[in-house]
């Protein structure tokens, strides 16, 4: 049990000091894909993101965002996001196969990321996903941790876990469970696996959009709520809509 108080300072305590590490920890992966993101897009190739459930919340927050690149297509489906309701997500996302129409949709092109986030990295739906955007010819990114993943049997037919099938992973590290304070003998709170992913996703998205402005590739989004904003993106979404069919 947590031997301070708990107070509304505690989460950032644990927090904070959790993400300065995961950059430490990550460096040296989030520069090669960082690369290798400028030089796919330079390639005319797009960046696809996954996530169900919770994790759903890591390709909305990349996509088409102030501050967020037009080279970002997510990946999910209603029946996978938390307002489907918990009883229907667990069901989707723990069957081999349910996501691969939702990837079809997007029109992968061979050699485009994927980029998948997953706390425990269990689950058939992302397992299988993984397996099947290989077939395709993708580069896959688990954002997973490896200590969580480790501890748990994986529910995939294969008996294998995210971070086994995917060409790269970001080890978001954590704690089995997700949550990082613990308030009784058996019960935890404050998860970490959302922060996590945000952080170094947009991380390695920014330091390749800021080498594609420099070298005179338009990217990046702006707020619509600024005067200049919304006539910028206007233009940036006339190309981003040959692949991103939510701007159709």
């Amino acid at each position: 049990m947590q031997k301070e108080a708990i107070t509304v300072e505690t989460y950032a305590s644990v927090a904070i000091p959790h993400l300065e590490g995961l950059v430490v920890r990550n460096k040296a992966v989030m520069e090669r894909l960082s690369a290798r993101l400028a030089a796919d897009v330079e390639a005319g190739r797009s960046l696809l993101v996954f996530g169900s459930g919770h994790s759903a919340m890591f390709p909305m927050e990349l996509y088409h965002r102030a501050g967020g690149a037009s080279f970002v297509i997510p990946v999910f489906a209603d029946f996978l996001l938390p307002t489907a309701g918990p009883p229907v997500v667990r069901l989707f996302e723990r069957t081999p196969g349910a996501a691969t129409a939702v990837l079809n949709r997007v029109e992968p092109r061979p050699g485009e990321m994927l980029w998948m986030a997953s706390q425990s990295g269990i689950n058939g739906a992302g397992v299988d996903l993984a397996l099947e955007a290989k077939k395709m010819g993708l580069f896959t990114v688990a954002f997973t941790s490896v200590v969580h993943s480790s501890a748990v049997k994986s529910r995939h037919p294969s008996g294998k876990r995210l971070f086994e099938v995917c060409d790269e992973v970001i080890d978001l590290g954590g704690f089995v469970g997700d949550a990082a304070i613990r308030i009784s003998e058996s019960v935890s709170a404050g998860p970490l696996s959302t922060l996590g992913t945000v952080l170094m996703g947009h991380s390695i998205v920014l330091a390749a959009a800021a080498r594609l402005e420099r070298n005179g590739r338009s990217c990046i989004y702006t707020s619509v709520n600024t005067p200049e904003g919304e006539s910028r993106n206007k233009e940036l979404e006339k190309k981003a809509q040959v692949r991103d069919f939510l701007l159709r």
